[in-house]
């Protein structure tokens, strides 16, 4: 009988090695390959049956999985190298309130405001007044079905380990999610070879391969340690709605060991097996609700994962302009909250009474925008001294950090972003495509809760353009067209 179930064993994993693409070392050394799922490894089965059938059940869960993404074999996108940036610069990707607010808490950590509430510590971001509250939570163990949602104490340990390179992380996750036809129902998969090569730790000569990966299965389970709950009130035609299901990210992790001639188990390979929460069905769903996304850039991605704990400003800051920067329509962002966003509120307020301290921060801002301009975002000094923009090292002028509280400052998206819009434009009216209804113009202007009047100087046309276009009396021209998808991000149609 236990010979049996040894034979059993070996069939049994020699398919589920088959089916996750895992590759046994079959060298003069007979160096043993060992497989991690979520951090479990198989034991001997001999002693228990049940372990026969637990191994069993995560092959056909594995199997169920892959079917999902492997439906059109002639079409493996996920596994062609840098598929993730087609174009070898950008991609479109969810860039919804939802995923903001994770990036937040990987980034902004302790810095934003968590309060204690039945016994869970959660962080509470609303999305407009009266438009919907979403609450998210930290766990331990994102790998469970239900993960539980931590008190203060134990929260406190998660979020004091997040890293801001897990952000760039959460970035590939929400290109990765948006190509998918159905966010809700699909996966997607991602391999070691397209991860060492997005986020740039290909290039790292001073580390082994070992190293690398284990550097990257630390950061790819945070962004799925960040779970949210989230109730949305009835907006013009999408009813209200309450998601209970707190995963934003379902990742499983599976990783191959080699032994050496030590005896160490060395990290060879790792694939992702990911997929959405049921958010997706209401903030990325073309057919309904909401369809948020928007343009990363392969450099964008790449500098918060380099940066990491180094320049905490700066990826702070690179994570609200990927966000928040729309095409066509910003506003200018004052010095202080520029300030807020990349050091914190309280250390803001703090500063004002330590002159140390007011000195090293502009130190850090000086430093971070520079950061930020070699990821391709350029800052323009809208109102404030030329100082602060000055390559020249000089010394500050008495009244320094109220001129750099007061400052206005408008931020452009970075080259590759606008030319990818260009040429989406150029094909928009390569393919003669049919005006918008006057419906759609006027429901997506109000979801936005702009009045006609802004809407029209936002177009710079005027408020009875606008009275036409949406009750149809009048079509948005082919020259117009680009820039009011864009306007009222229904450019992602096309996409």
């Amino acid at each position: 009988m236990k010979q049996l179930a040894k034979i059993l064993y070996s069939k049994l994993l020699h398919l589920f090695h088959q089916l996750m693409g895992i590759t046994i070392s079959r060298n003069p050394n007979q160096k043993e390959t060992n497989v991690a799922l979520d951090e479990e490894y198989l034991e001997d089965p001999t002693t228990e049956l049940s372990k026969q059938i637990i191994l069993q059940d995560r092959v056909n869960q594995s199997e169920q999985n892959l079917e999902l993404n492997y439906q059109d074999s002639a079409k493996p996108r996920q596994f062609k190298k840098a598929s993730l940036f087609p174009d070898g610069k950008t991609n479109v990707a969810a860039l919804s309130l939802v995923l903001y607010g994770v990036a937040e808490v990987l980034s902004q950590k302790m810095k934003l405001s968590w309060n204690q509430v039945n016994n869970t510590f959660s962080y509470e971001k609303e999305a407009e007044t009266g438009k919907g509250k979403i609450f998210y939570y930290v766990t331990d163990n994102p790998e469970t079905p239900q993960p539980e949602t931590l008190a203060e104490e134990a929260a406190l340990v998660v979020i004091n380990e997040f890293d801001p390179r897990a952000c760039a992380i959460h970035l590939i996750y929400c290109a990765l999610v948006a190509s998918l036809d159905k966010p809700w129902s699909g996966n997607f998969v991602i391999d070691d070879k397209q991860l060492l090569e997005y986020t740039g730790l290909v290039k790292r000569r001073d580390l082994c391969k070992h190293e690398k990966l284990s550097i990257l299965y630390h950061l790819l389970r945070q962004p799925a340690q960040v779970l949210a709950c989230i109730a949305w009130p009835k907006q013009e035609k999408a009813g209200a709605f309450t998601i209970a299901d707190l995963k934003i990210w379902d990742i499983s992790i599976i990783r191959d060991f080699e032994t050496d001639k030590t005896g160490n188990n060395k990290l060879v390979s790792l694939k992702v097996i990911g997929q959405a929460g049921v958010w997706t069905k209401y903030f990325l769903n073309k057919s309904k609700y909401h369809d948020q996304t928007g343009i990363i850039t392969k450099k964008t991605v790449q500098k918060l994962f380099s940066i990491g704990k180094q320049n905490a400003g700066a990826a702070r800051m690179l994570v609200w302009l990927t966000f928040q920067i729309k095409p066509e329509f910003q506003d200018c962002v004052m010095g202080k909250t520029l300030m807020e966003i990349a050091y914190g509120k309280e250390k803001v307020s703090t500063a004002e009474q330590d002159r140390q301290l007011r000195r090293q921060m502009a130190d850090d801002l000086e430093t971070d925008l520079k950061v930020v301009k070699e990821a391709g975002w350029q800052a323009e000094l809208e109102t404030g001294p030329a100082w602060l923009t000055s390559s020249k090292t000089a010394k500050r002028p008495i009244g320094y950090w109220n001129q750099i509280l007061n400052s206005r400052w408008r931020f452009h998206l970075p080259a590759e972003v606008q030319e990818r819009l260009t040429v989406d434009s150029n094909q928009l009216s390569a393919n003669n495509i049919q005006p918008l209804s006057g419906n759609v113009i006027r429901e997506a202007r109000k979801a936005k809760g702009w009045s006609r009047a802004f809407f029209a100087t936002t177009m710079e046309k005027s408020v009875s353009w606008v009275d036409a276009v949406e009750t149809g009396t009048r079509q948005v021209s082919q020259k117009d067209l680009p820039k009011l998808l864009n306007t009222l991000e229904l450019h992602v149609n096309r996409y």
